[in-house]
């Protein structure tokens, strides 16, 4: 569509700047004919019917654009042929009043200003250059004598400054009204524009608040979601390593089991065997026997051996005890031995039971504090869930180690469930070692000190109660074991 055509498309959708156009052609033609008829009155303008004329054309068309406008029908080529005709008849009037005295003159400015104000700039500037173009052609048609228009006076009328004058101040006077009457109109749209584009700001602001609130819970989704996932895939994982454990476990008891009941028997049978080669030590034997057995005892350092044996039993059986404890832990993690029955516990008393337990190790150097909220009383396994507090109480005093420290046991519900959280100041732990904290065999601590399962073991413990047990933790601010446990739980075991 050419750009004219685009301008002249605005008019069709804004009625109201039409309607007030067809009000100004209205005033502009019944207050420009009773200013004529009061100059031709007054001896000004040779004849009036000039104005009467383009005052009854130019009505019946305005007529027509306003029931156009108001129905909204032909409002287009209406507009297009309504616009340049009022230069066409300006011009006739100007002719025929005086020429380039007639104060007609203005109705140019005034159609061009109120064709900028109230259709389009671009349409205002064509039409000056319309009305520019016709006013030069018909002033030079008219000075040649090429056509012939009335005079400004009449011939037997002397002419009169003051009259003429006089006119020209009402003509502009009342060009100046109309324009101010544009003007409020004018002012009252950008008014309106400013209340409407204030509204549409505070809609837009809104909007935007409720994007950044829709956004801001899209991420805490996908954060939750990251989370379950990085849950699933653990416990997952978890799950392999607890059925890898079992079989490991189950493996391993059967021949610790033979060399802890062997090592009994083998300590009598050493017994034995020394109160053997004591009866032949003091046996009554020929010098020579007696000096051959003495070298055959010496070259086999029987001596040493008889004083190690003892030393390596006591290994022997500290071997089978580790050991053996390392299969209960692996048979704990697997969850493949348990034999308690649920019941409804206080957990605030398995965890002062548990503190009592290692009173031992907190006295003078750790302090601890007990910042229990209301807890009911919990379906569990009371001891598997004692046994996770004293691995985590424990790990906690590893942590502080020989130095002064802190330990805070907090307690309280939370969305329906229990929350246990075990919080130390100690050294913290990298990201790195939180993620595998929980694996089985992985410790942080030196050799002979410990195994790795204890994280593990409780974890298993804490899942199987259809819990959650989580760490955060910052080298250099400590670490917490939280744990989550449900009140009631809906299938035991």
């Amino acid at each position: 569509m050419p750009p004219l055509a685009q301008r002249l498309q605005t008019l069709w959708s804004a009625p109201d700047r039409l309607l007030w156009a067809v009000r100004v052609r209205w005033l502009t033609i019944a207050g420009f004919l009773l200013l004529s008829v009061i100059a031709h009155r007054l001896g000004l303008f040779a004849t009036i019917v000039p104005v009467f004329q383009v005052a009854v054309i130019g009505g019946t068309l305005n007529a027509i654009n306003d029931w156009c406008v108001r129905r909204r029908r032909y409002v287009l080529p209406v507009s297009a042929v309504a616009i340049p005709l009022d230069h066409v008849f300006a011009t006739y009037l100007v002719v025929n009043t005086g020429g380039v005295q007639s104060p007609f003159v203005m109705a140019y400015v005034v159609q061009v200003l109120a064709t900028a104000m109230l259709v389009d700039g671009l349409v205002a500037a064509a039409s000056a250059v319309l009305a520019i173009l016709l006013w030069l052609g018909a002033v030079s048609l008219h000075a040649s004598g090429y056509i012939h228009g009335a005079p400004l006076f009449a011939v037997d009328a002397a002419p009169s400054p003051v009259l003429y004058q006089g006119a020209w101040a009402a003509f502009l006077l009342y060009c100046l009204a109309l324009l101010v009457y544009l003007g409020g109109y004018i002012s009252e749209r950008l008014r309106t524009s400013e209340r409407d584009l204030e509204e549409k700001n505070r809609r837009l602001r809104e909007a935007l608040s409720s994007v950044e609130h829709a956004h801001a819970e899209l991420q805490a989704a996908y954060a939750r979601l990251q989370q379950a996932e990085a849950h699933l895939v653990h416990s997952e994982k978890m799950r392999g390593l607890g059925q890898l454990v079992a079989g490991v476990a189950h493996e391993l008891n059967n021949p610790i089991s033979f060399v802890a009941g062997n090592i009994e028997h083998l300590r009598v049978y050493v017994q034995r065997i020394t109160a053997a080669l004591d009866a032949y030590a003091q046996a009554p034997l020929a010098a020579n026997e007696r000096a051959r057995l003495d070298q055959v005892s010496r070259e086999l350092h029987i001596d040493a051996v008889r004083a190690d044996l003892p030393a390596m039993l006591d290994d022997c059986e500290e071997g089978v005890r580790r050991t053996t404890t390392i299969v209960g832990q692996l048979r704990a993690f697997s969850r493949s031995n348990e034999r308690e029955t649920w019941q409804q516990a206080d957990l605030h008393r398995g965890i002062d039971s548990t503190l009592t337990l290692l009173a031992h190790r907190l006295v003078n150097s750790i302090v601890v504090h007990r910042e229990f909220g209301e807890l009911p009383d919990v379906d569990c396994l009371p001891g598997q869930i004692n046994q996770v507090f004293m691995n985590l109480l424990s790990n906690a005093a590893d942590a502080i180690a020989e130095r002064q420290g802190n330990i805070w046991v907090t307690t309280r519900v939370q969305d329906g469930d229990v929350t246990i959280a075990i919080r130390d100041d100690g050294p913290g732990m990298t990201p790195e070692t939180c993620a595998r904290v929980f694996e089985p065999f992985f410790t942080t601590k030196p050799v002979g000190q410990g195994t790795g399962l204890g994280l593990s073991v409780s974890y298993g413990i804490v899942a199987r109660h259809h819990g959650t047990l989580r760490v955060e933790s910052t080298p250099g601010a400590g670490a917490t074991f939280t744990i989550t446990l449900p009140v009631r739980q809906g299938k035991e075991g």
